[in-house]
């Protein structure tokens, strides 16, 4: 695949930029210039040793800290690589006037700077690895029907459980979600990692999610390449419902009613003209009260305000991962990376930052996972 590919490709060319922008300029002796290429390969080096050690090269079966420790050298080295090629365009500007920049100078701040690269990556770890916090988020509509004021769904998505995302992690997570009391969980795809016979167990805490009306998910892009037809019926057997395979999902409360639909990722079509939002809700009235688990944030391609959606719940972005990067994302996204989005009159988009974290790419920087408290509102 051209994606895998590009996956290997990407280290060889950051490697060679912090060698050509951050080791050559110092004119080390040549032990240490080896000795510092050879640092900088085996950080870059990530992917490689998932494939050949761990079994492949995203989804490695290799223990949790080694896959942490790994992505957190991969980390640093990408830093370094992006500081020192910065540094090195900056040394450029005095060259104008003639006055080049001094060796030592070069030195001690080639040590500023990879300090610098890990303390950051360090911390982009422990954000990607820790138990994410809650957030509320009240969304006001003029539709929603009066007994559903207040009514609260636990927005989650993006959970990849891996190797390197175990059982007790997801326990933790479910406990947070219970001691919410929600009236309703979402999961909006990118459940695993892996197949059934590796993670099964390790996602088994779904089970014991507690909501008034429920549990539902729709898929993601992950589930595409790790056996969704195995994956659904264990996932069922948790107690979570697709509204993508069961047909739209109706709450009541009273006489009055609310609408979940679910609809398939894209990776599940052969032609993008046959993803669309309406087939979501077929036999819904007209004027009902419409929300739609859909895994990436995707509102005009998918024809969502056509469909009559008042809410759609997506993941798939990781928040953007971190800043700069985030621009990238939104690119491909509709411009949609994390939060809150009107994308109608009176229509609202919530794209969750993601409440895990895929093993490919595990930092986060200034982009909090969450588990997100939606509180819907009549106006």
């Amino acid at each position: 695949m051209l994606w895998r590919l590009t996956f290997q490709l990407i280290p060889l060319a950051a490697l060679g930029a912090a060698v050509v922008f951050g080791v050559l300029p110092l004119r080390l002796p040549r032990r240490w210039l080896w000795l510092s290429v050879a640092v900088l390969a085996l950080a870059f080096s990530k992917f490689a040793v998932f494939a050949v050690v761990g079994g492949d090269a995203f989804t490695p079966m290799l223990p949790a800290p080694v896959i942490w420790a790994l992505g957190w050298a991969y980390g640093a080295a990408m830093f370094y690589a992006l500081f020192a090629g910065v540094a090195w365009a900056v040394d450029l500007l005095p060259l104008l006037v003639r006055r080049p920049v001094g060796l030592r100078f070069r030195r001690i701040r080639a040590v500023a700077l990879a300090a610098a690269a890990v303390a950051l990556a360090s911390w982009g770890i422990f954000e990607g690895v820790r138990t994410p916090p809650t957030r509320s988020v009240e969304v006001v509509f003029d539709d929603l029907p009066a007994e559903f004021d207040g009514y609260r769904i636990v927005h989650l998505s993006d959970l990849h459980c891996s190797s390197a995302a175990r059982e007790p992690r997801f326990r933790r997570i479910v406990d947070r979600v219970n001691a919410l009391e929600p009236d309703l969980v979402a999961i909006t795809g990118d459940f695993v990692d892996g197949l059934p016979a590796d993670r099964q167990d390790d996602l088994s805490p779904l089970r014991s999610l507690r909501a008034r009306d429920g549990v539902v998910g729709c898929t993601g892009n992950h589930e595409m390449y790790w056996r969704w037809d195995r994956w659904c019926d264990v996932l069922i057997g948790f107690g979570i419902v697709f509204p993508e395979k069961t047909g739209p999902v109706e709450i009541r409360r009273g006489e009055s009613s609310i609408f979940v639909g679910g609809m398939r990722d894209r990776a599940f079509f052969c032609r993008r003209e046959d993803w669309r939002a309406d087939g979501a809700f077929a036999g819904v009235p007209a004027d009902a009260f419409r929300v739609l688990l859909c895994h990436r944030p995707f509102t005009a391609a998918t024809g969502a305000a056509e469909a009559g959606v008042s809410l759609q719940l997506s993941g798939h972005t990781h928040g953007g991962a971190m800043p700069l990067l985030s621009l990238l994302v939104a690119r491909f996204n509709e411009g949609h990376v994390r939060g809150l989005f009107e994308f109608a009159p009176g229509r609202f988009l919530h794209v969750s930052p993601g409440t895990g974290q895929w093993a490919g790419f595990p930092l986060r920087i200034l982009n909090r996972a969450e588990i997100t408290v939606i509180v819907l509102r009549r106006r």
